[in-house]
């Protein structure tokens, strides 16, 4: 049965990781398309090259975001339960999401599913309920909490330095170096959501191998990183436009000197969480609350607050709908690995 429920994993990872590149792709291209700092071929292309290159430097990082995961010491068949289900829900909610439009977080919905699957397996095993939640969960829900916020801040406050820095000078000029910026941005925020991606996939990975008994995983995980970028990669390349044209034309007004504040805030704020405080953040809520707090920041602000509700509903209904569907799922897989 383990082996079953392992050949499972690697069945729908595969198309979780390419529906993870199609999602998380407008995050980076959005805005530069946008102000027309790149074409939409050449965004997506450079986006794809920087989120594969971003999942193999993973690999010589290891899991050091996910060091503080203990999965809870369970049967190895409700073990591999679990990690199936989680999935299942991740790749159904992102799909869902993406045809809605609506940028929502893998980490968040990753997370909280593994917590939903978690909750369920003490309800059918002997497994201490405090176990689950004795992990220190509240440190990277809090930071996928918080980090909307400050993006919004830092986006908001960056736009008082730039036009400053801009006063005086001629305009034409002004916007050609803005998108020169943003151009560079796309490879900069997609290596970011690259390494947060590989960090990601390879921690679901150990998980499962490790519950089906591999003799030396970390054998497999050299290769399992290649085949990540491939098929994120590949999914980067259809750029996901439904996502992208909510953020780049349906959220807010962007001129390009603010186009590049919410980039680079971006791009800042991913490369300080993942590599200097090694938090997992998302990409999508990062990228979202930096445009609109850049977009607000202007005399004329013109939010799409309808818009903007729509996404908070979305982002707020994340791990709820991932983690109720992966409890579901785990009790309904539990009396057959049991």
């Amino acid at each position: 049965m383990e082996l079953l429920l392992m050949i499972l994993v690697g069945v729908v990872m595969m198309p979780t990781l390419y529906v993870a590149g199609l999602h998380d792709v407008p995050n980076s291209i959005a805005i530069p398309v946008r102000t027309r700092a790149l074409t939409p071929k050449l965004a997506t292309r450079v986006a794809a090259l920087f989120n594969t290159l971003g999942v193999l430097l993973a690999l010589p990082l290891g899991l050091y975001m996910y060091s503080w995961f203990d999965f809870p010491a369970m049967d190895p068949g409700l073990t591999l339960a679990v990690i199936l289900s989680a999935l299942i829900s991740l790749l159904g909610w992102n799909l869902f999401t993406y045809f809605q439009g609506v940028p929502t977080s893998t980490t968040h919905a990753l997370l909280a599913a593994l917590l939903g699957g978690s909750l369920a397996a003490v309800q059918v095993a002997d497994i201490a309920t405090e176990e689950v939640l004795a992990l220190p969960w509240l440190t990277p829900l809090f930071t996928l909490l918080l980090s909307p916020l400050v993006a919004f801040g830092a986006a908001y406050l960056l736009v008082f330095l730039a036009v400053r820095l801009a006063r005086g000078e001629d305009p034409n000029e002004v916007n050609r170096i803005s998108r020169g910026v943003q151009s560079v941005s796309v490879g900069l925020t997609s290596m970011g959501t690259g390494l947060q991606q590989g960090q990601r996939f390879a921690f679901v990975l150990m998980l499962a191998l490790a519950a089906a008994g591999a003799t030396d995983p970390e054998t497999w995980i050299a290769w399992s990183y290649v085949l990540f970028a491939l098929l994120i990669g590949a999914g980067c390349l259809h750029g996901g436009w439904r996502i992208g044209h909510v953020l780049g034309h349906r959220l807010v007004a962007i001129d390009p000197l603010r186009g590049m504040v919410a980039t680079t805030a971006t791009s800042g704020l991913l490369f300080a969480g993942s590599l200097g405080l090694a938090l997992p953040l998302s990409t999508s809520l990062t990228s979202a609350s930096a445009i609109i707090g850049a977009g607000s920041n202007q005399r004329f602000a013109t939010i799409n607050w309808r818009q903007f509700r729509r996404i908070i509903i979305f982002w707020t209904a994340t791990p709820l709908a991932s983690g109720l569907s992966t409890a579901v799922l785990t009790l309904v897989m539990a009396p057959l690995v049991l």
